[in-house]
């Protein structure tokens, strides 16, 4: 581990440089966090400094892979996600599907609430924390999509059941039907809250 506020500083510039190249804010965030995370385990001494600044062949590899194929691999994916939700890597399974790149849910519709507009508030909860932690951007049509498939759509109401939720923020104009939901800090925590209730 660095030493120094100096040999910190070195690795926290050599993960942004090898991920500033990532257009989306999200993906670049998981991808900075997974090089610096590299870069740490590898930095044990001023040599090791020396090292990260310049790395070897082998390690440029690791941070280019890091960088091109955030989460690409489905126990990558897994692991993300048991530590966005504070839940076990096995306790993963019985919220969402990660056999694809994009994460599905796959609660039973008994684990939602009755009312639609709390359903659809829990849906887009767990699927915009899910794609938050792949680094991933979320939208309503895909909320929208999830909401149907449990038969919890509300045509007249689900806009504004979306951006009426304090725990996120509906991005884009008013009157698009597909506009980006950023999580809140509030809503990590509600998601987590989510999640654990289901999985217990």
């Amino acid at each position: 581990m660095p030493t120094s506020k100096e040999e910190l500083q070195s690795l926290v510039t050599k993960a942004a440089d090898a991920t500033r190249s990532l257009g989306n804010a999200e993906l670049r965030k998981v991808a900075f966090e997974r090089v610096l995370d590299h870069l740490l385990s590898t930095s044990t001494s001023p040599e090791g400094v020396t090292s990260a600044q310049q790395p070897s062949s082998e390690e440029n590899g690791a941070v280019a892979e890091v960088a091109d194929g955030v989460l690409a691999g489905e126990q990558q994916r897994v692991d993300a996600l048991a530590r966005y939700f504070k839940i076990s890597p096995e306790e993963v399974v019985h919220i969402f599907d990660e056999s694809d790149e994009d994460p599905k849910l796959a609660i039973p519709t008994k684990d939602l609430p009755e009312a639609k507009a709390q359903a659809t508030r829990e849906i887009a909860l767990l699927v915009t924390g899910a794609l938050t932690a792949l680094g991933k951007e979320t939208t309503t049509s895909r909320v929208k999509d999830i909401a149907d498939d449990y038969g919890k759509y509300d045509s007249a109401n689900f806009m504004s059941t979306l951006t009426h939720l304090a725990e996120i923020s509906v991005l884009g104009k008013p009157r698009s039907g597909n506009r980006v939901i950023r999580m809140k800090v509030a809503g990590a925590e509600a998601a987590q809250a989510i999640a654990e209730r289901i999985v217990r």
